[in-house]
């Protein structure tokens, strides 16, 4: 599976979306540096772990991973790819493996093109990698990767029951929405009813509290949820 994987991402048609998710990595980075050097005034060790705070704790990196997984998915379902394997006799139930892994591996990959971003700004910016890495808390990074790959069978999921790139459209804006609830709770309501939103118990994943009985159960349950859909979707889609 990951010599296929290695093949698809040489792909031609993957070339220009991997380009244009390098340039909003780099520029996502291109913030958090500016913000810890001209706003803090940081640099070197400082500098550093705050930029691998910023990194490993914020949620805009999972919303471009959705897209970049979504629109990728989709092409592979409209190219007849999935089909392709079918007829070459997988079986649906190793294709839903196989789709698991992909979300696996491709956070993998955008994990380690977030730090090549990060790595390559941190020699303009009074640090380098070496710190990045020895600043890093390596649970934050396995809390991220869970939390990039949940982010990941929602977009999958997404795409294989309706694969459709303008899907992208109502992501953003439920994101967004779910976003200004949340908030709108916090500051107007004393109630906890936002951890029950699907992206606010995702988000848990990568906050610095230690995971609770309910925030592992909503977060497993809503994992669950998706896999379950894609299942579905796998055994009953007639790919074309």
């Amino acid at each position: 599976m990951i010599s296929i994987e290695i093949k698809l991402l040489k792909s031609k048609q993957q070339v220009l979306p991997l380009v244009i998710l390098i340039f909003v990595l780099l520029f996502m980075a291109f913030v958090d540096f500016w913000i810890g050097t001209k706003q803090n005034q940081l640099a070197g060790a400082e500098l550093a772990g705050f930029i691998s705070i910023r990194a490993s704790q914020s949620t805009l990196p999972a919303l471009f991973f959705i897209f970049w997984v979504l629109q990728r998915t989709t092409h592979l379902i409209n190219t007849g790819y999935y089909k392709m394997l079918l007829t070459m006799g997988w079986p649906r139930h190793k294709l839903f493996i196989y789709n698991i892994f992909q979300v696996v591996f491709h956070s993998l990959i955008y994990m380690l093109l977030n730090f090549i971003c990060y790595a390559a700004l941190s020699f303009f910016n009074n640090t380098n990698p070496l710190l990045l890495i020895f600043h890093t808390d390596y649970n934050s990074i396995f809390s991220q990767f869970l939390y990039l790959a949940i982010t990941g069978f929602v977009a999958i999921t997404i795409s294989f029951l309706r694969p459709n790139s303008v899907m992208s459209l109502p992501i953003l804006v439920y994101w967004i929405l779910e976003g200004w609830l949340v908030g709108f709770i916090q500051r107007k309501l004393e109630s906890n009813a936002e951890d029950f939103f699907p992206l606010q118990a995702m988000k848990q994943i990568i906050s610095e509290n230690l995971l609770g009985t309910q925030q592992i159960i909503l977060i497993a349950g809503y994992t669950l949820l998706f896999l379950l859909a894609l299942h579905f979707s796998i055994q009953k889609r007639m790919f074309v």
